[in-house]
């Protein structure tokens, strides 16, 4: 890279700032590299008798090959008739439009004629899906006969439940959460079942699921940190201490993976200072539908009597 002409003998200079060069050209000629007192490298920078001066290192060969050698500009020239206010639109060839757009450059050209990786992905991730209880998706065609479909799908597992009696069969995978799992197992597709890993690693990933999607999105906080789960109901699943809760956002609670919705309470005693109850009882809806509070009814009992001009509203409402 090299800095143009500036100081004095050109002002105008982009990287002129009251009349001083901000980047600190030009350079003090140096006979060798040294770091200053601040720690910054000063690089060596020989008098040749002029004053462009550039500084290098040994990868900018590899610098340089990605902007040099990205091939020429593409220009495009096409012949036309305009079309005139009495004549019809003139019709877009989407065929012509699609060959424009896959121009290459010589670069990728030889790239791809020598046969090399145009990209490289590794280690391998494998998407993990997970479900509610008997809510495991079915992909089928629109023309399948459901019952046959239903029927060829009774009985079979899903990678989940897959994992699940896995945890069953080996003693090794008990020690894994389902993201670990790929790890040191192989789901076999064709048989849907899982078996131990004898060469190489893979990483698993569990599906993202937003938060206002309910129970799902708690049993997927769960599954991260809990292993050995055999059954929806197991203790590393729903049961905290001996006591199975109804929900996985219930068991989540209990076992300190939510917060205790005091920045939720926080949150409206500094939005009460200027918000009216109408504003407030919005907040409070927004919250919900977010599905963010663990407690929603901890944090009514707790603010609902700041919600004033419900009174009001009624009064207005029924001519009262």
């Amino acid at each position: 890279m090299i800095h143009g002409t500036c100081g004095r003998a050109f002002s105008k200079s982009p990287c002129m700032k009251d009349g001083y060069c901000t980047k600190y050209y030009p350079k003090t000629f140096s006979s060798t590299t040294v770091i200053d007192d601040s720690g910054y490298p000063s690089y060596r920078i020989r008098d040749a008798g002029d004053r462009n001066q550039y500084c290098n290192k040994s990868n900018a060969i590899k610098y340089l090959f990605k902007y040099v050698n990205k091939g020429l500009d593409r220009v495009a020239i096409g012949v036309s008739k305009e079309a005139s206010s009495g004549e019809d639109a003139q019709v877009i060839d989407e065929i012509k439009q699609f060959y424009d757009c896959r121009y290459l450059s010589a670069c990728e050209a030889i790239w791809r004629t020598l046969t090399y990786d145009i990209h490289q992905r590794w280690p391998s991730v494998m998407r993990l899906t997970f479900h509610l209880p008997r809510e495991q998706n079915i992909i089928f065609k629109y023309d399948d006969d459901l019952e046959e479909i239903v029927k060829e799908e009774k009985g079979k597992h899903t990678t989940f439940l897959a994992w699940m009696e896995a945890n069953k069969k080996f003693e090794a995978s008990q020690a894994l959460t389902y993201a670990e799992f790929p790890n040191q197992f192989v789901y076999d597709r064709e048989a849907r079942e899982w078996h131990p890993r004898k060469r190489g690693y893979s990483i698993g990933r569990l599906n993202y699921v937003p938060s206002g999607t309910g129970d799902i999105y708690y049993m997927r906080i769960l599954l991260a940190i809990q292993r050995s789960c055999t059954i929806y109901e197991s203790i590393t699943i729903r049961t905290v201490n001996g006591i199975t809760y109804s929900s996985f956002q219930y068991a989540c609670y209990f076992m300190g993976l939510l917060c205790d919705d005091r920045k939720f309470i926080t949150v409206i005693n500094e939005v009460v200072e200027l918000a009216s109850g109408h504003q407030l009882r919005k907040l409070f809806a927004m919250l919900l539908i977010s599905n963010s509070i663990s407690k929603p009814e901890r944090v009514w009992n707790a603010k609902w009597t700041l919600l004033d001009g419900i009174l009001y509203e009624r009064r207005k409402a029924l001519k009262n």
